[in-house]
């Protein structure tokens, strides 16, 4: 995040794992360097403002009103409007934890997880000329971070878990689980094995049957060979 705030990084999406304690300083250097962009931030974010929880912290930050809650899990669950977006899989912690915020604002059509109390767990809005995705629940699922790529708009290669890096028109896979990964492009052209030399396809989808461990380093579209 300090990278993100000293303007060092220039993304679609920003997922801020542990932005917990920042300066009033530090709270305007990211809302103004992502301004625009989609951001996802886990947790607690902002509560610590310099030495003091600050619920105020976490509103000037995600652009949500916060409150604390005491749910007997930290757990997620789907909401219909959650699941209409892609979400299956509930998330988090299957005991109490401390402390624990939800998104108090937040109307049914932004709240895409709830607490087992009701209140919002994740939730999505338009803010800062873009949009906030606040994750109260540890942790977070894949289905999540793709939602959250779609909605900045990010090319997704593949909506199968897996190990995707990508640069021009290199991608590298590494598979976490057996099975066939349908790999979308994005672009018509050949899709050339850079290691054996092989034509596996044409672009802008193809399938690629892999195994657990497997990495196959890809180049894609016409100019590949």
């Amino acid at each position: 995040q300090d990278d993100v705030a000293a303007g060092k990084v220039h993304a679609k999406l920003n997922v801020f794992l542990s932005p917990w304690c920042l300066s009033a300083a530090q709270r305007q250097a990211l809302l103004t360097q992502t301004s625009g962009t989609t951001n996802l931030w886990c947790y607690a974010p902002g509560y610590f403002d310099d030495d003091r929880p600050s619920l105020t912290a976490m509103r000037e930050l995600t652009g949500f009103t916060m409150k604390q809650v005491t749910p007997d899990k930290a757990t997620a669950t789907p909401t219909e409007t959650g699941r209409q977006q892609g979400l299956t899989t509930p998330f988090g912690v299957n005991s109490p934890v401390q402390p624990l915020f939800a998104a108090a604002d937040a109307t049914p059509e932004e709240t895409l997880a709830t607490y087992p109390d009701g209140s919002a767990a994740v939730a999505v809005r338009r803010a800062n000329g873009g949009t906030s995705v606040f994750v109260g629940a540890p942790g977070f699922t894949s289905e999540l971070l793709r939602l959250a790529a779609r909605l900045a708009g990010v090319h997704l290669f593949t909506e199968t878990d897996c190990n995707v890096y990508a640069n021009g028109p290199f991608v590298a896979l590494h598979a976490s689980q057996d099975g066939e990964i349908a790999l979308d492009t994005g672009q018509p052209g050949e899709v050339r094995d850079m290691l054996t030399g092989q034509v596996l396809g044409k672009g802008p989808t193809i399938a690629l049957p892999m195994k657990l461990g497997d990495t196959r380093v890809l180049r894609t579209g016409d100019d590949g060979r």
